[in-house]
Parts: C-alpha cells; structure tokens; sequence
C-alpha cells in the first residue's frame, strides 16, 4: 500500500490530500451525513434520510452516521481516549469522500451533539475533503448555524460548498419523509449536486 499526497486547487482553495493508493482500487465516493440531531426522529431526522435517498438517486454511496446506535463520550471523560466507540466513527469518517452536517439551531448555534462529534474529528480524518452545511430552524430562517459550522470545518482542514441551506419554520415545511416546499427541495438538490461536484474535482 502507497501513502500519496495529491495537491488540488479547486475554487480558489489550495487542497491537500493523503490517499492510500492501492493498485487497481477507485477512489470510493461515498458521502456520510453527520447529524446534529438525535437519531432519525424529529424533523432533523426527516431531512437526514431525504438527503441520503436524494444522494442515492444521484448515484452516489450515502448514509447517516447513527449517533443513536455508536454513542460518543464526552471528550475529557474517563475512558474516552481507548473507546472503540470513536475508533468506529474515526474509521466510517476516514472511509468517506465527503459529508454533509445537518443540525437543528439551538441558541444561535449548532446543537451540542453535533459539537461533539466534530470535536472527535481532526485532519487525519477529513482534512481536505469536501462539507456541505444544511441547518433546521423553528422560527425564520439565518445563517448562524451555518457559519459556525463552517468556521469549524476551515479548523479541521475541511473545504465547504459555496452552496448551503437553511430550513426554517420547523416541519411545516416537510412530509413524513421529504421536503415538500418546491424552493427549499430545489435549493437542497444544489446543496447535494455541489458537493458531489466536488468530491469528483477532488477525486480525479
């Protein structure tokens, strides 16, 4: 197995990434979503499995990363540097091509769930690799969410889509399973079409 590092200049970011090259074996593109809610319950949850099955549709590897199944510790709590619990997420992170974070807005900022799971997170995982930002709102829709997220990602080495996107006014713009308002569901498309865009830029 051969350690290579590629250099990238997409979009004005100077990118560099580790690959391990093995002969005959095509870089996966799969794409992960982190939640910031908990589990699949909850209108967090509703746009998380839509934004897997609309991933899907376009041909593209996708799943959510279950924080209801695999539960982190505390960063700092007794225990937490050997868990197999990290270990397991570390490894799911490192074998995906890009990531969408999807977090409801709690006090002006990401949920605290989300928080940790980024905090577990360093280069060695995601450095380089693409992010696109999706934040769920009660009330009107802003970009706090999504600024703090990002800023978090510029630290871990991360490069985000230009594209991201706010859903406001909690379910009531969303059905058992999907988005159901036409302008919200054609800007999430360009979300998830950006993204995918370039994890195939970063990819080749």
């Amino acid at each position: 197995m051969e350690i290579v590092q590629r250099v990238y200049y997409f979009e004005g970011c100077l990118l560099l990434r580790n690959y391990n090259i093995d002969d005959g074996v095509r870089i996966n593109m799969g794409v992960l979503v982190i939640s910031g809610g908990y589990g699949l319950d909850g209108s967090t949850g509703i746009v998380a499995q839509a934004i897997v099955a609309r991933t899907k549709s376009k041909g593209v590897d996708c799943d959510v990363f279950r924080n209801d199944i695999i539960t982190l510790p505390l960063v700092g709590s007794p225990g937490c540097w050997n868990s197999e619990s990290v270990s397991e997420y570390r490894s799911m992170v490192e074998s995906s091509e890009g990531f969408i974070l999807i977090t409801p807005e709690y006090h002006g900022t990401m949920s605290s769930t989300m928080k940790l799971q980024l905090d577990w997170l360093g280069k060695d995982q995601v450095g380089g690799k693409p992010f696109a930002l999706v934040s769920m709102l009660g009330g009107v829709s802003n970009t706090s969410s999504l600024n703090h997220m990002r800023h978090v990602v510029r630290w871990l080495g991360g490069w985000c889509t230009p594209e991201q996107i706010a859903i406001p006014g909690g379910r009531s713009h969303l059905s058992d399973d999907d988005l159901v308002d036409e302008g919200l569901s054609e800007r999430l498309d360009g979300v998830l079409d950006s993204l995918i865009h370039a994890i195939e830029k970063l990819g080749n």
